[in-house]
């Protein structure tokens, strides 16, 4: 047990890894589309059977503009409160309160040392741009119908929580153990602002803890402090939605990609494609799951779609792709 008196920096940093949530016992996700994105999720062309895509938009340019931000309006309310109620002093709210998340995230990947008698790669903390691909924990939801389908028709696919799990591993040696690791995090969306504030506060506190201990000097002390938390705001970007959108129960995959690609790695990453979206230019990347782990397990039908050959239409069409999966209509009442 770490005594409160000598909690310290390096501490900190062993306290909070901010790694990715785990299952949390979630077996299925769904993921909501229109037509169009269906078809294009699952293709009925020889070299695509049994494979999906999914496309991953690069995070400045998804649908909520406060994507992103709203983790730093969450993090300045807690930090005016808790000078305010005397949890922290006047000089350490100063030296945070202008926290920023920058363009780029921070991300390890392989970099191949600069000395050529060194074969191995190196772990290298490199910018990278972040994509983004949504699915929901909600069945059957009128509030994603409403979104994605009330005009066109739209369908709910469920998949496996470990969807990709298959995706690219970069190889890397690590004290002479080769290891890998996958660029794509997984993340349960927060929406409740009690339990988003929860985690800010104990996250200033443990800082302000470390910084009032802190043996080094002023300008030190400083620094350490707004570097944590940086990376905790980093952290959460992508985790803290606003309250308003907690019906849609968000299970997000972020893909961590560098912005400028280290020439070793040019040829291993994924292409980086564009397309038109509400009248901008859009960057994305599409993922494609192979037939291992191409766990389609049911597409369910808007509750909008009234046409009765549908379900059938539907079920040919997915079986053609090489899914023999469930097909169903929604159950759900929903008014023209």
């Amino acid at each position: 047990m770490i005594k409160i008196d000598k909690f310290n920096f390096l501490d900190l940093h062993k306290k909070y890894h901010f790694e990715d949530n785990d299952s949390n016992g979630i077996f299925t996700l769904w993921h909501y589309t229109s037509v169009d994105g269906f078809m294009g999720i699952i293709r009925d062309k020889p070299n695509e059977h049994k494979k999906l895509h999914f496309w991953f938009t690069r995070s400045d340019c998804l649908n909520d503009t406060s994507e992103g931000n709203h983790v730093l309006s969450m993090f300045q309310a807690s930090c005016k409160e808790m000078l305010a109620q005397d949890k922290i002093n006047k000089t350490f709210y100063d030296c945070i309160i202008n926290s920023e998340i920058s363009a780029h995230q921070f991300v390890h990947f392989p970099i191949t040392p600069k000395d050529d008698c060194v074969s191995n790669s190196i772990m290298d903390c490199v910018p990278c741009d972040a994509y983004i691909c949504s699915f929901s924990l909600k069945e059957d939801s009128l509030d994603m119908w409403r979104y994605y389908s009330k005009n066109n028709g739209g369908y709910g696919l469920k998949f496996l929580y470990n969807i990709f799990d298959g995706q690219k591993r970069y190889s890397y040696s690590d004290f002479n153990q080769n290891a890998k690791f996958c660029c794509i995090h997984s993340y349960r969306v927060i929406y409740d602002d009690a339990e988003k504030k929860e985690i800010l506060e104990n996250i200033i506190l443990d800082t302000y803890m470390a910084y009032i201990n802190s043996k080094d000097d002023d300008e030190k002390r400083v620094d350490n402090s707004q570097k944590f938390i940086n990376y905790a705001l980093k952290s959460f970007q992508f985790k803290f939605k606003h309250e308003c959108y907690k019906s849609e129960q968000e299970y997000r995959f972020v893909l961590f990609q560098p912005y400028n690609k280290p020439k070793d790695l040019e040829n291993e990453l994924y292409e980086v494609r564009f397309r038109s979206q509400n009248g901008i230019v859009v960057p994305y990347i599409d993922v494609t799951v192979e037939s291992q782990y191409a766990s389609l397990c049911e597409v369910l039908i808007s509750p909008y779609i009234k046409n009765e050959s549908s379900l059938a239409t539907t079920s040919d069409y997915t079986s053609k792709c090489g899914f023999n999966c469930i097909v169903k209509k929604s159950l759900l009442p929903a008014r023209e």
